[in-house]
C-alpha cells in the first residue's frame, strides 16, 4: 500500500521494473565482457534486443541498445519532498548536524555519499561553497550551497568542537555523535529513518537529490 504521507508504495514480493532493468542491464555487460575475452559462454543468456524496424533487402536483423528480455519502466516524474513535508521532516530531526546534512543535500544536489567525503578545511562560508568528491570520476568539486545551511553547519562544528572533535582540516567534516568516528552512509540513513518513523513517512536520501534539483529548477524559471 502507499505510504499515506509520501504517497510511495511500500516494498513488494518482487523485485520493482526499475531494479530488474538495472539488473538486466548488468547481467549483459558481464557476459558480452566475458565473450570478448574468450573466458565466459559462447552465447550471451542476455543478448540484446532485435531493432523492430525490418532489415534491409538482404541483410540481417540490427541489434538495439537495451536488451531483449528487458523490462518496460513506465515515465514518471522524479519523486520529489514538497515544501510543507520538508518542513515537518526537517523538524523531526534532532540534531544540528543532522540538520546542517539535510540542508546541504536539499540545497546543492550532491549525492548522499558525496557529501560525506568533505572534510572540515571544505566549506566556506564566505563564498558559499562546500567541497565534495564526486562520485563517478572521484575529482573534487565545489558546489554552491544555501547560506542557512552553513548556518547548522557552524552550529554543529561548534557543538562538535566543545565535546572534543579535534579542529582538524583534514579530518572528516561529518561524524559520529557519540565516538565521533567519520559518519558512514548508512548511519545517515538511519539518521533519516528514525525522523520517518516519527512521521509516518518513508522518504529517501535520494528523494533529497530529487528536491533540490526541483528547486534549482524554480530559481533559474523565476530568474
Amino acid at each position: 500500500m502507499p505510504n499515506p504521507v509520501t504517497g510511495r508504495a511500500a516494498p513488494g514480493a518482487m523485485y520493482s521494473a526499475r531494479t530488474r532493468v538495472h539488473s538486466e542491464a548488468v547481467l549483459r555487460s558481464f557476459y558480452a565482457f566475458h565473450l570478448e575475452e574468450g573466458t565466459g559462454p559462447i552465447i550471451n543468456p542476455f543478448p540484446a534486443g532485435r531493432d523492430r524496424r525490418p532489415a534491409a533487402a538482404g541483410g540481417s536483423a540490427q541489434r538495439s541498445g537495451g536488451g531483449r528480455y528487458r523490462p518496460s519502466v513506465p515515465a514518471r516524474l522524479p519523486r520529489r519532498i514538497p515544501d510543507h513535508r520538508f518542513n515537518e521532516l526537517f523538524a523531526a530531526l534532532r540534531y544540528h548536524r543532522d540538520r546542517a546534512l539535510l540542508a546541504f543535500w536539499v540545497s546543492n544536489g550532491a549525492r548522499a555519499e558525496e557529501l560525506l567525503t568533505s572534510c572540515q578545511s571544505d566549506p566556506l562560508p564566505g563564498d558559499q561553497l562546500l567541497g565534495v568528491i564526486r562520485k563517478g570520476t572521484r575529482a573534487y568539486q565545489q558546489l554552491p550551497s544555501f547560506p542557512d545551511a552553513f548556518v547548522w553547519l557552524r552550529l554543529y562544528q561548534e557543538e562538535a568542537w566543545r565535546a572534543g572533535v579535534p579542529r582538524d582540516p583534514t579530518a572528516k567534516l561529518w561524524r559520529t555523535l557519540r565516538r565521533f568516528r567519520p559518519l558512514t552512509y548508512h548511519a545517515a540513513r538511519a539518521m533519516l529513518n528514525r525522523a520517518n518513523a516519527l512521521l509516518g513517512a518513508n522518504w529517501t536520501l535520494h528523494d533529497l537529490r530529487h528536491t533540490a534539483t526541483y528547486r534549482m529548477h524554480g530559481i533559474r524559471s523565476w530568474r
